[in-house]
């Protein structure tokens, strides 16, 4: 089938959203698609051609949706400058959004074109892959769709169209501007939102307070998931947290390489505030700019807000005990406790710089890794300490993937196909993240850090 859309969204306040029209692509061209998203969606093959993809032939009046959000801590207005929703598809009793983002100018476009370059939108494509595959929730992209325009950003590429996937795009900043900007309706869409993410709540006593503890606990759930496997986000503004806890907005995303948790590569990250160990910070710092948005709800219903501050007062204990949950079976130990031994591991990752990912899989599998930093008495003395209560090999290879998205790999990748129009890397890529828990014949190549005099200059961009 093609897509089957029920758009809900359009039911609520037209302050919240504007209908919107496609820019005009007169010869899309589909680069890549993921036909086993496709599949999940129920989806034809034949009904997914490139004018259907790229707006051009419309199923209903796509929307761009009003939000706001706090970016780098300063609270702007702001809304889809460069995407819009194409419908809410359903299949077998789920909903999508299903989302064009580089379609063309909206309301919200402020001085912006609306387009996006080809790189930035295959880049998308495959970090959500890869997340996807490494077993943490997010947005998927069904396809890429290149066109005959040409977008400047750093440079001049083609322009490009990625379709989106997700359970929503409802975010913190959706509800920020609600508060701000349409306050009587907050109640109203607070219900919506529920109806659609969290329907359970609706057995619960206290259920706007059960929705804001399951929002924090998805989001908890989701930044976990990144400390992970050493993604680093790169622009957790508060327009950017997904309500249900789906990573989404893949800009100046990277991965980490070498361990250190300042380690930033967002090129408008001037003072590190969204770094790898800032993660944590800025969730607990956003989820308190989420339940500001709440406040109205206060004089509107049964809610305080001293109820919402009891909830942001278990943050730490709940992170806490999410982290060292994540960490045990990524040391493999199948037990309550240790985190002293956690904290030991750490320290000794912040003291020799090693590979986060390479560090597990040496862990596990002395002699995996050719790396200088795991030939020292003191790697050998922790893993002897970590073998006496943990090194469970089934709890680490569930834990720790085997590849990532090398940030050099990504790059030669991107090169490869701007400079000659070749997607083998990109491919090959993908490939190898499709079972990224697996070893394979082609170890040393994708295992391999990049050199680090190339972390320490690369830089990623946002391409807005």
């Amino acid at each position: 089938m093609a897509f089957s859309f029920e758009t809900t969204y359009k039911e609520l306040d037209s302050k919240l959203y504007s209908r919107v029209t496609p820019k005009r692509i007169p010869n899309p061209d589909i680069l890549v698609r993921n036909d086993e998203l496709r599949a999940d969606l129920g989806l034809d093959a034949a009904g997914l051609n490139a004018t259907i993809l790229a707006g051009q032939e419309l199923l209903e009046e796509p929307i761009a949706q009003a939000y706001a959000g706090h970016q780098y801590g300063r609270f702007t207005i702001l809304g889809d400058g460069r995407a819009m929703i194409l419908g809410e598809h359903i299949y077998e009793g789920d909903r999508y959004d299903i989302q064009l983002k580089g379609a063309g100018r909206t309301p919200y476009s402020r001085s912006g074109d609306g387009n996006a370059t080809v790189s930035s939108m295959l880049r998308e494509y495959l970090y959500s892959y890869a997340m996807q595959k490494l077993n943490s929730k997010t947005s998927r992209s069904l396809a890429v769709i290149e066109t005959d325009e040409a977008v400047t950003r750093r440079r001049t590429e083609p322009g490009a169209v990625l379709v989106r996937v997700m359970n929503s795009h409802i975010r913190y900043g959706t509800f920020q501007y609600v508060a701000n900007k349409a306050s009587d309706e907050l109640q109203r869409f607070t219900d919506y939102v529920i109806d659609r993410h969290y329907p359970a709540l609706h057995e619960k006593n206290r259920t706007y307070v059960e929705f804001f503890d399951a929002v924090m606990q998805s989001s908890i759930e989701m930044v976990v998931d990144w400390l992970r496997v050493g993604f680093i986000h790169g622009v957790m503004n508060t327009d950017n947290m997904s309500i249900d806890g789906e990573t989404f907005d893949y800009g100046p995303c990277a991965f980490m390489n070498y361990y250190d948790e300042e380690t930033v590569f967002s090129s408008i990250d001037k003072h590190g505030r969204y770094a790898f160990g800032n993660q944590r910070p800025i969730l607990q710092w956003n989820l308190e700019r989420f339940a500001e948005a709440l406040q109205p709800l206060c004089t509107q219903s049964a809610l305080t807000y001293d109820e919402l501050e009891g909830k942001l007062d278990e943050f730490e204990e709940r992170f806490d005990a999410q982290y060292y949950t994540m960490m045990r079976k990524k040391l493999g130990i199948n037990s309550d406790g240790e985190e002293e031994l956690i904290e030991e591991c750490l320290e000794w990752l912040r003291k020799s710089n090693a590979d986060y990912t390479n560090t597990f899989l040496e862990l596990e599998t002395p002699g995996t890794v050719d790396d200088p930093a795991f030939a020292t008495a003191a790697f050998e003395q922790l893993r002897n300490k970590l073998a006496a209560v943990g090194l469970n090999e089934e709890l680490m290879q569930e834990a720790n993937p085997r590849y990532i998205p090398r940030n050099y790999l990504v790059e030669e990748a991107l090169e490869e196909y701007l400079e000659a129009g070749d997607l083998s890397k990109f491919k090959e890529l993908l490939a190898v993240l499709e079972n990224p828990y697996a070893s394979k014949s082609t170890d040393s190549q994708f295992q391999q850090p990049p050199p680090r005099e190339f972390d320490a200059k690369y830089t990623t961009y946002c391409n807005t």
